[in-house]
């Protein structure tokens, strides 16, 4: 986000808040199915323990990935700064 220009930030943001809701979106549904279909045939409590285990490891593996596939380097700086403010105008 720090990258994206004025003209487009507000097109930046949607989208980035778009895709938070269906990573949401997808997220529970898969939870929640892993939940049924666990406790149709073992109970309930079964089913949402299976479901807090494949959360867990679903987030261990995102957590590896994004700690190989993001960049370690800040941006370049040609954005706004953080909340649109300056960043350091003495500078």
């Amino acid at each position: 986000m720090a990258d994206v220009g004025r003209d487009e930030a507000g097109l930046a943001s949607g989208l980035m808040q778009t895709a938070h809701e269906i990573g949401i979106s997808l997220g529970i549904a898969s939870l929640s199915a892993v939940a049924t279909a666990v406790a149709i045939q073992t109970g309930l409590a079964a089913g949402y323990r299976q479901s807090m285990v494949a959360a867990s490891v679903v987030a261990g593996l995102l957590a590896i990935v994004s700690l190989i596939v993001v960049p370690s380097v800040r941006p370049s700086g040609g954005g706004m700064g953080m909340h649109g403010g300056v960043r350091n105008p003495e500078a």
